[in-house]
């Protein structure tokens, strides 16, 4: 039984009209995406944007940051939440490397993050070299 972990370099993501990886390049097509969140349970609201590492974007209140993984090969989904529960470890996911999804929200204390694309604050957070998808 192995899990296999498989490398995608992405350098740059853009919207288009379907969702695919061309090379080093993520396609998103924004309005798919949008619709497939709003139809996810407690969901409010959806907007996405990109912010791309250099560009003068605050990106804030921060709530969470991932990198994005796909399951090719094996059970898919997420086990027991997702999709049926079985054994795991086995199978192969790829990793978007380059890219985070960050997830913001309303402010609702002092837990929050912040992360600067650009300037000084860019030094302080590893995700300021990121091709983040908000």
């Amino acid at each position: 039984m192995k899990l296999e972990r498989r490398k995608v370099k992405i350098s740059d993501v853009v919207f288009g009209d379907k969702n695919e990886v061309v090379g080093e390049q993520l396609v998103l097509n924004r309005d798919e995406l949008v619709s497939y969140i709003k139809g996810l349970e407690n969901i409010k609201e959806v907007a996405v944007d990109i912010a791309k590492p250099g560009e003068k974007t605050r990106i804030i209140p921060v709530k969470d940051v991932i990198e994005p993984r796909v399951k090719v090969e094996g059970v898919p989904g997420f086990a027991g939440v997702t999709s049926q529960t079985g054994q795991l470890g086995h199978g192969a996911y790829n990793v978007l490397e380059g890219v985070a999804i960050v997830t913001i929200g309303d402010i609702v204390g002092f837990q929050e993050g912040v992360i600067d694309m650009w300037g000084e604050g860019a030094k302080w957070t590893p995700f300021s070299k990121t091709l983040n998808l908000v």
